[in-house]
């Protein structure tokens, strides 16, 4: 059985198959065009989720937050982005350890995973929500896996260090100290990850004007 995405294991993962790494690849790739593609889904199926319009506000608003907060994450994380991808050889390149990354070890996808669970919720339908679940728990578990494959691979025991102590997507609320990395407005800009949640933030509200001509159930 494969360890929980947000699992937080004493040594570093064993390295993945083949088959884990090719999927991991594919959805990397794809990841995306998949997102916008729930989203549409999403937004086509949206109606309330149960026929007791308080709860639907409350969850309504949690909706918002999360997504919210999944953005601001996200917008965070994509600050240190440029180190990321600076050019040169890849021994030359730093493994980025500050900011959110001394919290986690990957804050995108936990930010992806927030926004997603805020969409999922705000369509009402239980089988969006299900297949939101299925790809983020098979899909985002399989890039993770192919990801800190190649991290290990390139930054060896600084990241094997790196990966004992800060976990995986939960934030456990210890820092790590040996950090590295320096946030940029201009590249969380250039990025356009606040432009992002400003578009999911307006497909939540198309969403809610089209739960409210719809029945609930």
């Amino acid at each position: 059985m494969p360890p929980s995405i947000g699992s937080d294991p004493a040594r570093v993962a064993d390295e993945p198959s083949n088959t884990i790494r090719r999927i991991g690849h594919i959805f990397y790739r794809q990841r995306q065009a998949l997102s916008m593609a729930l989203l549409a889904v999403s937004i086509i199926v949206a109606r309330p989720l149960t026929s007791r319009p308080a709860i639907d506000r409350a969850l309504e608003v949690l909706a918002f937050l999360l997504v919210l907060a999944g953005g601001t994450v996200r917008s965070w994380a994509m600050g240190y982005h440029v180190w990321r991808r600076r050019h040169g050889a890849e021994g030359n390149r730093s493994l980025i350890t500050a900011g959110p990354y001394a919290l986690v070890r990957n804050p995108l996808y936990l930010g992806t995973l927030l926004i997603s669970a805020g969409v999922a919720l705000m369509s009402g339908s239980i089988w969006v929500i299900v297949v939101y679940a299925v790809v983020f728990i098979g899909g985002y578990w399989a890039i993770i896996q192919w990801e800190e494959s190649r991290l290990i691979r390139q930054f060896e025991d600084q990241y094997r260090g790196y990966f004992a102590s800060v976990p995986r997507l939960v934030p456990a609320f210890r820092v790590w100290r040996q950090q590295e990395g320096t946030f940029s407005f201009d590249t969380m800009m250039r990025c356009m990850e606040p432009v992002k949640t400003a578009g999911f933030l307006v497909a939540l509200v198309l969403m809610l004007y089209l739960k409210s001509r719809r029945p609930a159930p």
